[in-house]
């Protein structure tokens, strides 16, 4: 049976990465149009995030959810390590890769997942060879695509 114990609520994790992570966090910026988007949101919504503080994925990702957290209180959002929750996210996701991001309506009801990166970015990243993989990524982890996650993550707590 699968809990949030051990979870930890995102201030509290922000809390235990390094400088390099504090950068991401501080150039990560939301659009207008999110923050007005977020406004609206009048339902409670449950983010449960599984990250790791290696993973330069979650350094990019991580903020953005904090960033949408911070523009309306009725986003909570919980921190699970992926490291001993690896059969939770196998079985219900078929793989346990990081960032996951699992949103939820206040019911628990599933209303998506944000898994590894933006769904845009996998898709040319499907498409592409190994050396143009590496480059996308590269760009990924350097900001270029940030737009992709802000636009995916907002989707999904809009949803």
């Amino acid at each position: 049976m699968f809990g949030l114990k051990g979870a930890i609520d995102i201030e509290e994790y922000m809390k235990t990465l390094d400088k390099h992570h504090e950068e991401a966090y501080l150039n990560t910026i939301l659009s207008g149009e999110a923050k007005d988007k977020l406004k609206d949101l009048k339902e409670e919504i449950i983010v449960l995030a599984f990250t790791e503080g290696f993973c330069p994925d979650c350094t990019v990702s991580i903020p953005f959810v904090k960033r949408l957290k911070e523009e309306n209180d009725k986003i909570s959002v919980s921190i699970l390590p992926r490291t001993g929750n690896e059969a939770f996210l196998e079985e219900n996701l078929g793989e346990a890769r990081i960032p996951t991001i699992m949103v939820f309506s206040k019911d628990l009801t599933p209303k998506g997942v944000y898994l590894e990166f933006p769904e845009k970015l996998k898709n040319n990243i499907a498409i592409v060879t190994m050396d143009e993989k590496k480059e996308l990524i590269k760009e990924y982890r350097g900001g270029k695509y940030n737009n992709f996650i802000e636009e995916e993550l907002l989707n999904l707590i809009l949803k």
